[in-house]
């Protein structure tokens, strides 16, 4: 259907592109024109330009541009005709052509035989519920607190177990068994067609229009049967692309400003029960680029709130990385070492103690330092250096010296690197144009060494001896076999393999064999090569004493970092009494064993002169 040309300049003469896109997006003002992120594309720095003056848009990366009525019919996915009449009603401009025809929206034929038979379905369960059989069912809901306002608002039902009974319903309504299978609920034994859902309680999943597309079917009673059955891929359900309570939540987030997003939809009813119906769901999936979409089509804060225990904060982790990257305005819910989902929080605390855990907010930043801080899951320097690398672009940014020291503070706790090694790092960062890689300057950092310079020494000396004498590489993988610094270990493994291959050691073969093997840090390890090559500082002579004493050292230290590490582990979370006592243990144990080693010196010191005078 086409309105003429006339009443489309009508409504655009009325509408501002700023305002109407300011509706959808963030803009922000630079010069004449107003920037934004694109919608269409996967954009991290603003590429959409708005002209007033014009009234026009345009992306720069992907060419998308026209009018305050293209914007919409491009960021709804609607006709033309449809978005111009919305931008009438946005406007507040009507018109006697508007209501002189009517726009018929093409339909997907498919699609609506399909919703169709789901419509008549979750009405039959709605009804099953109200059932003498149903009261099963009902009892479960109301035992979770779900009164009756809340079941008819989220149609929540129940199946019969009769599940033949449910097929032959539909069939009689006039739906084909193809169409029952097609929507995903025939389960077909011996030639009899079932139910899959029979004998649960039933949460309908909508789409965005709110039309029923699927069924997360719970069990009543404890069986051996799975306690969820889900509905399979079907032409109307993609997991992938729908976020429970979406058609509901789409236009109250507009008026809140935000929306949670949460794990499953006890937690949306939870939310629901003390009025907040901003909220949606992830159903126990991954954020995919589709959430990610609709999330973004929303243009409000998004909240996330998942399980507090560590699967559910390790997940928050990467869904905070995939928001950030899509450049979503964020919170977190800092769960603060709580693991009760907030349908538990209501039930047992009552609604003030979930308000206050729903309003308890940290950015990225924060919520992740913390993360680390209690789970400690770093355990290789790999991985504590690859922390450092994904905070420095974070610390570029922070304006404030107290937060900026509090940041280091907790990242130097985190990886056991030094605060100034840390910061040094920052300043040649913020040395840089803003879009260079952080990688360049990361190159050279090596911030254990600081912290373990006993034992990086002794293991340097080790790896100049294998460089210099086969028989530091047979000790090597006899007595040592690893060590602890990333870097000395990659070479350590490439002279080993050099000496396997030839029977000696040569410089020249070891850096040959590193290039050809083309590591990622290839050049890195090269320079650090040819550097400890260069060095005149190193014994001359490399004798089996030398060697022992070298193991000695690096064993000492090791023994000494997995001893603060367990400290580290046994101090946290503990209250100051406790870690009073505990810091005290280890001091006691710590004077026995230098007492113990003193004593042995002194020992070998009077054999030695024992045997002189002898």
């Amino acid at each position: 259907m086409k309105f003429d040309q006339e009443l489309v300049n009508e409504v655009l003469k009325r509408a501002n592109i700023v305002d109407i896109i300011s509706s959808y997006l963030t803009v922000t003002k630079k010069g004449k024109e107003y920037l934004a992120l694109c919608p269409f594309h996967d954009d991290s720095s603003p590429s959409l330009h708005i002209s007033p003056d014009k009234q026009i848009f345009k992306c720069f990366v992907d060419g998308t541009g026209g009018s305050a009525i293209t914007f919409v019919q491009k960021y709804e996915h609607i006709s033309f005709a449809e978005a111009l009449v919305k931008v009438a009603k946005m406007v507040g401009y009507d018109d006697p052509r508007f209501h002189e025809e009517v726009h018929v929206k093409p339909v997907d034929q498919r699609k609506e035989t399909l919703l169709k038979c789901t419509r008549d379905l979750t009405t039959y369960y709605q009804y099953a519920l109200s059932t003498s059989e149903g009261k099963e069912g009902l009892d479960y809901f109301e035992s979770r607190n779900l009164d009756a306002n809340l079941r008819a608002k989220f149609r929540l039902g129940y199946a019969f177990k009769n599940g033949q009974a449910t097929c032959k319903y539909l069939l009689d309504r006039g739906h084909s068994l193809k169409t029952l299978e097609d929507i995903g609920i025939a389960s077909i034994n011996s030639g009899i067609t079932s139910d899959r859902n029979q004998g649960r309680v039933i949460f309908p999943i909508m789409d965005e229009d709110g039309e029923p597309i699927g069924y997360s079917a719970r069990r009543i009673a404890q069986s051996d049967e799975a306690k969820y059955i889900n509905s399979p891929e079907t032409y109307l359900f993609h997991k992938s692309s729908v976020l429970y309570n979406y058609h509901i939540a789409k236009e109250k987030a507009r008026i809140a400003g935000y929306v949670y997003l949460l794990e499953g939809f006890m937690d949306v009813f939870a939310l629901a029960k003390i009025g907040i119906e901003s909220a949606v769901a992830v159903m126990g999936t991954a954020l995919t680029p589709e959430h990610i979409g609709m999330l973004r089509k929303l243009n409000v804060e998004v909240r996330v709130c998942l399980d507090g225990d560590l699967p559910g904060q390790t997940a928050t982790l990467k869904v905070a990385r995939a928001l950030d990257e899509a450049g979503i305005k964020f919170r977190i819910v800092d769960a603060k070492g709580n693991t009760k989902d907030p349908d538990e929080i209501l039930n047992q605390d009552g609604e003030a103690a979930l308000r206050y855990y729903l309003n308890d907010l940290v950015y990225r930043a924060d919520f992740a330092l913390n993360y680390y801080l209690k789970s400690n899951p770093l355990k290789t320097l790999d991985e504590k250096k690859v922390l450092i690398k994904q905070f420095i672009p974070i610390l570029q940014d922070v304006q404030s010296q107290l937060e900026l020291d509090s940041y280091l503070r907790k990242l130097s706790e985190i990886t056991g690197f030094e605060v100034e090694s840390i910061r040094d790092l920052l300043k040649k960062a913020r040395r840089l144009p803003k879009e260079a890689n952080v990688t360049e300057v990361m190159t050279d950092f090596h911030p254990e060494r600081k912290v373990l310079k006993k034992l990086f020494l002794a293991e340097r000396e080790m790896l100049f001896q294998m460089i210099n004498n086969k028989e530091a590489v047979l000790f090597y993988e006899t007595k040592i076999n690893v060590f602890y610094d990333e870097i000395y270990r990659q070479i350590a493994s490439f002279i080993v393999e050099c000496y396997k291959n030839n029977s000696y050691v040569d410089l020249l073969n070891v850096m040959t064999l590193i290039e050809t093997s083309e590591p990622k840090n290839a050049e890195e390890l090269t320079n650090e090569l040819v550097n400890l090559a260069m060095e005149k500082n190193h014994p001359s002579e490399c004798t089996l004493e030398l060697l022992n004493g070298l193991l000695d050292s690096m064993n000492e230290e090791k023994t000494n970092i997995s001893e603060k590490d367990m400290l580290e582990d046994a101090l946290r979370g503990k209250d100051e009494l406790t870690q009073a006592r505990i810091l005290a243990d280890y001091n006691r144990r710590k004077m026995l064993r230098e007492e113990k080693k003193e004593k042995a010196i002194k020992n070998t010191r009077s054999q030695v002169e024992k045997e002189d005078d002898d």
